[in-house]
Parts: C-alpha cells; structure tokens; sequence
C-alpha cells in the first residue's frame, strides 16, 4: 500500500469518527432540551403518591423490637452470682517503709494479695522524706486505697492504709481510748463491695506500751464489730500474745484465721513473737501462712478465706 492510499484510509477513518460523534452529541442536547420544556409545577403541595392498584393502605414502618433474653439466662446469671468467691487478706506492719517504699510493694505483690492491711504508714512525714507512702503504695501496688491517720505532725500524718481490688465505697475511722500517756490509735474501716455483697474491713495497731490501755482498746473494737453484721475482715498489729485477753476480747466476735487453718511458724515479729492477726466473720477461712519479709521489723501475714454467698439471687 503506497503512502497516498495510507493517508486515505486515515482520513476516512477519521471522518467516521467525526460523524459518529456529532450524531452522539446531537442526541445528547435533544434530550436536555426535552427535560427543560417538561412543566414545572406552580403549587406549593406535594404530588399525590399513585394508588395502590390493589387498593391496600400504603406499608408503615415496623416498631422497633426488643429480643428476649435466651431461656435459662436468668439461672445461668444467678448459678455465677452465688458462686463462692475466694480472697486472700493480708496484714502487714511496715514499720514505716524504712527498708524502702519500693520493697514494701514488691513484698505485697509477691503474695497477689485482694485485700491488704498496713500498719504504720507514713504520709507526708519529715522523717519518711515527706513522702505520701499511702499514695505511692497504692499507685505501685495497683488497687485503690484509703488512709486512716492516728497522727498529726504538722502538714504529716501516721496511721494506717487499707488497699483493695475491689471498689472500697465507704471509709471511716473510730479513735479508740487512750490515757493521757498513751499515743492515739484507732479502728480504720471500709466497705468494698465483693460479688454484689457489701463486706467490712477493719484495719487497727493497738497500744504497744501499756497493757490496761491495749486490753480497753480490744474490748472497745469488740463491741464496735458485735453491733456489725455484714461479712467482717478485721487485721492489725495487736501487740498482744495468742492467749491474752486482747486477743481473746477480739475473738469473742470473729473467728482467728491463724487458729482455724494456719501452717508453719506463727511468729510475726523479729523477736519471735506472734502479734499480727487476720479475723473473719462471715467468711470460711482457708488457709493462713507468715511470710518473711526482709523490708520490715514485723513478717507478712495473710489468709485465704471463702466468702458465703447469699442462699438465693433476690
């Protein structure tokens, strides 16, 4: 094919191309124009919908339905919430941290206790670096926590520190008697809420120097947990032998845990002495054990303990 004929074809091609394209545009602004002359309605009124030609009403939207719950949810709901729930309690003296505020923690979290009770807390203290103790063992130990102050010395506080994994709901303190010689102590208490069951936890360090003063104080606390009747823990330095009256005023209420279930050395203290406890009410305890500690004066006791449930969901 010569270069003439070559240029021919192209041309016509071309011109094909050219025809086709008009033809479409053509079409195309025909039927614009036709929308444009279609009547524009002057009223302001909708148009009425067509009839059905079955004369049926127009459909109207479903109302919004709620799924029943499965059958059997409730008991299987109820079988979970009277299940017994398990705790391990721990009281321990930390002598104020001085073995460091970072051990202290360690040594609780080496025991994955849910409750803790702290005796001899420091918060703010000149002699403790004016650190807040209490806030710094909760944040380290992960749980919330409520501090109880026996003490005043300027902006600083001693006392006590409950922590717990559960929600503590409500705190208070009760000053315990004193004589004009004697330091001032008192019964922390909250309230956490376990398995929908409100349980109350007393936290309290008794007079160490005068034994009248001490067996008063029992006797005071006592009276306060008889008048209780929720699910009772009550932990704390004593400073009091197994067989005193201390020990037995507090254990005319609730049960010792280290007495019904407690395995290896009582001792608590470095002199060889069993002065910490773990009472329970309400409660089955389990198992009780000391565990030495190398960040206080005082070792670590604790008590696995089974909360009762209540005999039906209502």
């Amino acid at each position: 094919m010569g270069r003439r004929e070559e240029w021919l074809r192209i041309g016509a091609a071309v011109l094909v191309l050219a025809v086709l394209a008009f033809l479409f545009l053509r079409d195309q602004a025909a039927e614009r124009a036709a929308q444009v002359d279609e009547p524009v309605p002057t009223s302001t009124e909708l148009p009425e919908a067509p009839a059905d030609p079955e004369g049926s009403e127009a459909p109207t939207t479903a109302p919004e339905t709620i799924p029943s719950p499965p059958e059997g949810l409730d008991e299987l709901v109820c079988e979970q919430f009277l299940r017994p729930v398990e705790l391990r309690v721990l009281s321990f003296n930390t002598h104020r941290s001085t073995g460091t505020i970072n051990a202290v923690a360690e040594e609780i979290l080496e025991l994955d206790p849910d409750v803790v009770l702290l005796q001899e807390v420091d918060r703010r203290m000149v002699r403790s670096g004016a650190v807040d103790q209490a806030e710094v063992l909760a944040d380290a130990v992960g749980m919330d926590g409520a501090f109880s102050a026996n003490l005043a010395r300027g902006s600083g506080q001693y006392g006590t520190l409950i922590l717990s994994r559960f929600d503590i709901v409500q705190q208070g303190r009760v000053s315990l008697v004193r004589s004009a010689r004697s330091e001032a102590r008192g019964l922390q208490w909250v309230t956490i809420e376990v398995s929908g069951q409100a349980v109350r936890v007393y936290n309290t360090h008794l007079d160490a120097t005068h034994p009248a003063v001490r067996l008063a104080q029992a006797r005071q606390v006592a009276g306060i947990i008889a008048a209780d009747r929720v699910p009772t823990i009550l932990g704390g330095d004593l400073n009091a032998w197994p067989a005193s009256a201390v020990v037995g005023a507090i254990a005319s209420q609730l049960t010792d845990t280290w007495t019904a279930t407690g395995q290896g050395r009582p001792a608590t203290s470095r002199g060889g002495r069993k002065i910490d406890y773990l009472f329970v009410r309400g409660l089955r305890p389990l198992l009780s054990q000391v565990a030495a500690s190398g960040a206080s004066d005082h070792h670590r006791l604790w008590a696995d303990v089974r909360l009762r449930t209540p005999d039906t969901c209502d």
